[in-house]
């Protein structure tokens, strides 16, 4: 009984001793919340602001509406160094970005011309490429 009793107590102490140690090499993370916009009064209106992904640069990309209530739309957007750019469309009236590599590209997808049918698209130096479906009407990347 007492031998099981000395292995208890050397577990317990060995165990508080990996906690100190795990607490003391601990490395605090702070964070920094960015306005990246949305809300009524901006530029073309619009409240409506979805973050879908964020960079080692610290770039961040999402979709935002634009706009008022009935007439408005969404359209990808691109923040960088405290700039705000809309990435367009492929010719319909929408598109959403879902995805920014560290390279700053970014993918997504967007309505095409007629709004029939949403294509993946790349966005790469200031250009929005359409990358087709893969025999189907439509298509998205992320």
């Amino acid at each position: 009984m007492k031998l099981h009793h000395r292995w208890a107590t050397t577990a317990l102490v060995v165990a508080a001793l990996f906690c100190v140690s795990t607490a003391a090499n601990a490395v605090s993370t702070y964070y920094t919340i960015t306005n990246v916009g949305g809300g009524a009064g901006e530029l073309f209106g619009g409240s409506n602001v979805d973050a879908s992904a964020i960079n080692n640069s610290g770039q961040v990309v999402g979709t935002r509406s634009l706009g008022f209530p009935g007439n408005f739309a969404w359209l990808a957007f691109l923040y960088s160094n405290g700039t705000t750019s809309y990435l367009n469309t492929l010719g319909g009236t929408s598109s959403s970005a879902a995805g920014i590599n560290n390279s700053g590209q970014v993918v997504g997808s967007s309505k095409i011309a007629g709004d029939v049918a949403d294509h993946a698209f790349l966005y790469s130096n200031g250009t929005m490429i359409d990358l087709g479906t893969l025999g189907g009407t439509s298509s998205s990347a992320a």
